[in-house]
């Protein structure tokens, strides 16, 4: 007559299958969730580095409509700060970060603000200017930075 009965020795090792099992998942739908956390902070950093970009661009680009020198107020330094509705460059009143008020991301001298947004601006010829926007954020631990460059030139 054969047992049908399980062993002790099989009951230990289904529960040890079954935990190693379970651990495993949770694991991964931690690391996960922790890399999507981490994925869209990227984006929105790429998008506010690009946003940089723009609003200089658009600074040289009010300089040839209101028949100005193309680089009026557009000075060769470093750790400039500005947001979408900067309008001079420097924005003396745009804080260290940027901080999302439901709509956008503006200037804010909140420290528990998410991104740094710092402008560097070159000028390594007359009629030519360098842009480079770095875009700086702390997320669990860890900080992680987002890079832009661009030239500008006068082509009028």
């Amino acid at each position: 007559m054969l047992n049908k009965s399980f062993t002790l020795i099989e009951v230990i090792i289904a529960i040890f299958l079954l935990t190693v099992g379970t651990v495993g998942a949770f694991s991964l739908m931690q690391k996960t969730i922790a890399f999507t956390a981490i994925s869209s902070s990227q984006l929105a950093a790429a998008y506010l580095a690009q946003e940089g970009i723009e609003v200089v661009r658009n600074i040289r680009d009010t300089n040839y409509l209101e028949a100005s020198s193309w680089d009026d107020g557009l000075g060769a330094a470093s750790d400039y700060r500005l947001d979408h509705q900067s309008s001079s460059f420097p924005d003396i009143g745009c804080g260290n970060y940027l901080k999302y008020d439901g709509n956008f991301y503006s200037c804010s001298s909140d420290a528990s603000a998410k991104f740094q947004r710092k402008i560097t601006i070159t000028k390594p010829a007359a009629d030519k200017m360098t842009i480079e926007v770095e875009v700086s954020w702390q997320e669990r631990g860890a900080s992680y930075h987002v890079l832009a460059e661009t030239e500008l030139y006068d082509w009028r």
